[in-house]
């Protein structure tokens, strides 16, 4: 006897179709799966075994054999378990024969007949909708992704094997998926009503949110960096559904499904290796923050090889990952926002007499850093050292919230989605169309990169970011003030002491 049905494995943050085959024979006791199976999934056979004497069907003294195809994809996870154990009872004629045919069955089993929940369902669901062969898809009643399948998939919860074998026989009805809320880990709610001062950074966290610009912040330490950056998830626009998918289809590879549906908020640290950092065969921290913030704080003390490996992730929003048998892209489009300190004991330029570094420890310190991974950013920020006096006493106006700042966000983003893109994907001709520059400021632009020996990158990025600045005010074209003030956030050191030498 024979019976089929279908599961499904991951590949990356992406659901693979798996057909599951079953046939008996006759010959010596046992079961075998094939199909290119990882330990897991061969491992399925004792957890079959006895769940099906636990749930009352014992195996018969018969060989089975268990195919999963296409033979040629790797199988990963427990998630093949139920699909299995209800493929032998349907060979067994335990089941109506059939059955099974238009189903997708994901779930673990344990050895007493119980239903558990796998990781990835998310993109099990964004599968089985465009699966024309998939009527419905059986899972565990103690998943909690069911926001996610859409309408137009029929959901059937089951919590022990023996349950979802009556399901089949028709002896019970079909339970109603249960109404649970999905919660993801995000940022700890920070407002930028709690920063004081700090204006230019304040600035520049508003420019970076509006068009998904990456920002370096310097400064002594206590000088509010952290601070800025855990605020900027709160002034980001919503997510639309298609982002929120994404995230919960990330989430739920990661076993993450924590907090409820704020954009992921990433803060590694720095003994993180470029394989935790990128990926392998799980996502790395650049996908888990994927449409929202990945914060790197004391930027230089990351190893070499993994702020080397950011460079084209941060350019092109995608990881691929190269194996001997597998190649996985991952999406990776954020935000990073990274943090440092002017020195080794960061209190220089702290206007204090504390710093002992020498010029050579201080210029090692900043060699960490190799040109090409600072041309990466958009926006460069120095901060300053807040006094205590500053700190203790009453602003003169109370700093503006970050519900007020978003909306100036989310009109700016969405003049950047009506003209096709964000500001950070802008370049080439797309750019200059978007920028509408007189003559005059052509020409500006023009001298003032030979004056300060930009790349083709940097100028890219200052006009962007300029860009981004018109967008905040309601511009819809770029004048010499946008510029100047854009040149103003792409370095360190002030940029107008360098044009005016």
């Amino acid at each position: 006897m024979q019976s089929h049905t279908f599961s499904s494995t991951l590949l990356g943050v992406e659901a693979k179709l798996v057909r599951v085959e079953v046939a008996l024979s006759n010959g010596l006791p046992g079961l075998v799966v094939v199909g290119l199976p990882d330990a897991a999934v061969s491992e399925a056979g004792a957890r079959v075994r006895s769940a099906l004497k636990a749930s009352g069907f014992p195996m018969p003294p018969r060989r089975v054999v268990v195919n999963l195809s296409p033979a040629d994809l790797r199988k990963q996870g427990s998630g093949f378990d139920l699909a299995l154990a209800l493929g032998i009872l349907e060979a067994l004629e335990q089941i109506p024969p059939g059955s099974l045919q238009r189903s997708m069955v994901i779930g673990e089993l344990s050895l007493d007949g119980s239903v558990r929940a796998v990781k990835g369902l998310v993109p099990a669901f964004a599968l089985a909708q465009a699966a024309t062969e998939i009527d419905r898809l059986i899972l565990s009643s103690e998943q909690t992704e069911g926001e996610f399948a859409g309408p137009s998939l029929p959901l059937c919860p089951v919590g022990t094997l023996e349950e979802a074998v009556a399901i089949l026989r028709g002896e019970r009805e079909t339970p109603t998926p249960a109404a649970r809320r999905v919660q993801r880990r995000g940022a700890d709610g920070r407002d930028l009503r709690e920063v004081r001062g700090q204006e230019m950074a304040r600035w520049a966290l508003e420019i970076a949110a509006a068009g998904g610009h990456h920002l370096m912040m310097t400064g002594p330490p206590g000088c509010g960096k952290s601070l800025l950056a855990s605020c900027l998830p709160g002034i980001l626009p919503p997510m639309t559904r298609e982002e929120k998918l994404e995230v919960a289809a990330i989430a739920s590879v990661c076993q993450d499904l924590k907090a409820d549906g704020a954009r992921p908020f990433r803060a590694p640290g720095q003994g993180t290796s470029a394989v935790a950092m990128l990926g392998g065969q799980q996502p790395g921290e650049v996908t888990r923050a994927h449409h929202g913030v990945l914060f790197l704080d004391e930027f230089p003390e990351f190893r070499r090889d993994t702020l080397e490996a950011l460079r084209s992730v941060m350019e092109t929003g995608w990881v691929s990952v190269v194996r001997a048998r597998m190649r996985v892209d991952y999406p990776a489009r954020f935000t990073l926002v990274a943090a440092m300190n002017p020195c080794p004991c960061g209190m220089r330029d702290s206007g204090t007499n504390a710093c002992g570094c020498t010029e050579s420890q201080s210029a090692r310190y900043a060699g960490k850093l190799s040109g090409p991974i600072r041309d990466r950013f958009d926006l460069l920020v120095a901060l300053e050292r807040q006094t205590l006096t500053s700190y203790l006493e009453e602003p003169a106006r109370e700093p503006e919230s970050s519900a007020s700042v978003r909306q100036r966000v989310v009109k700016a983003r969405q003049a950047q989605l009506d003209r096709g893109s964000l500001n950070r994907d802008l370049g080439g001709s797309g750019l200059l169309q978007a920028l509408n520059l007189v003559e005059a400021d052509e020409r500006f632009c023009e001298t003032t990169g030979e004056r300060l020996q930009l790349s083709v990158r940097s100028l890219e990025k200052w006009l962007r970011v300029a860009r981004t600045v018109a967008d905040l005010q309601g511009k819809t074209s770029v004048t010499r003030e946008h510029l100047l003030s854009a040149l103003l956030l792409r370095d360190t050191v002030e940029p107008s002491t360098r044009l005016a030498s």
